[in-house]
């Protein structure tokens, strides 16, 4: 059975969505770039290994890019590998999971944000909607209600959402890539990065067992996320499928609440519930306009309409 994209792009989200609850629930005590380090080296070695068991290139494919898809791919690696994960888990350090899970809807903000100023997608009035309610409700979420500033979790959070919005655009201009070995390799080089960046900057890790469990969290939260991201990009373009991907956050807050047992703040609640309207307006928009595309060659499906398919040749 063949899996549609508006559901891989959820798939990908639930499993992003949860890996906040799935770390702090770990324990945490694995330092913050080591943190960062092992996550995506995990995703790296399940999703390398995956191809070396089934016989599946790894060089060769990485032979057939070009300059410019080289330099996009560095650029993928270093915006979204190296750079978010670190504001990450800075941000999941000084704040709870469910203040951090909401605010990775900021990502779907920054995703959409950079497609429309660097690669001139399309951006419908409901989309933009939709976004800055996402944006206001991230805000007022990550207001303290001692001196009404934002919390330090928020702007690293803020961070590592802008990163990861700049990844999202290069990583669906590489699409020569298969998904796995795209996000394999990502994974791998930006984790031994921050693992190496980690001790240098005197970090170490104290206990075997947290660090395979930050690997474990990875494969999945990362690994089989990424793979099922990319795939949902090159059906249906970044703007959408960060519309899906919307949902994850959500996930994880609920999760937050049921296995951590997170109190919320009033401004936390009501940054939630602003979101949602943001979500659900996202929901409504429809995709029916003629576009272009620069230096592209694919194929993909808009929905809702799922039967309306057409290609782009550069």
């Amino acid at each position: 059975m063949q899996l549609s994209a508006p559901l891989i792009a959820i798939l990908a989200a639930a499993a992003f969505g949860v890996s906040p609850v799935l770390i702090k629930a770990s324990g945490g005590s694995v330092p913050p770039v080591l943190l960062a380090g092992l996550l995506y080296l995990g995703s790296g070695i399940g999703l390398l290994g995956y191809r070396i068991i089934r016989v599946q290139p790894i060089l060769g494919e990485l032979r057939t890019l070009t300059s410019v898809q080289k330099w996009k791919l560095l650029g993928a690696i270093v915006s979204g590998g190296v750079i978010a994960p670190v504001f990450f888990t800075y941000g999941l350090r000084t704040g709870t999971a469910f203040e951090v899970s909401g605010l990775l809807n900021l990502e779907t903000v920054a995703t959409t944000v950079i497609a429309w100023l660097l690669f001139r997608e399309h951006i419908g009035w409901r989309v933009w909607g939709g976004k800055v309610l996402l944006l206001v409700g991230a805000i007022v979420m990550g207001v303290q209600l001692s001196d009404f500033s934002l919390s330090r979790a928020s702007l690293y959070i803020v961070g590592a959402c802008l990163f990861w919005g700049l990844d999202n655009n290069l990583t669906r201009e590489v699409e020569d890539l298969a998904p796995s070995l795209l996000a394999g390799v990502k994974g791998a080089l930006a984790g031994i990065f921050n693992i190496c960046f980690g001790f240098s900057l005197g970090e170490r890790i104290h206990s075997i067992n947290s660090a395979g469990i930050a690997l474990g969290i990875g494969a999945v939260s990362y690994g089989l996320s990424l793979v099922l991201f990319i795939l949902a990009l090159r059906l249906m373009g970044a703007s959408r499928t960060s519309t899906y991907f919307a949902t994850g956050p959500f996930l994880g807050m609920l999760f937050s609440l049921l296995l951590l047992g997170d109190k919320p703040s009033v401004f936390e609640w009501i940054g939630s519930a602003i979101m949602v309207a943001g979500v659900w307006t996202l929901y409504g928009e429809h995709h029916e306009h003629e576009h272009t595309h620069g230096e592209l060659k694919h194929s993909h499906a808009h929905y809702p309409d799922s039967q309306h398919r057409h290609s782009h040749e550069s």
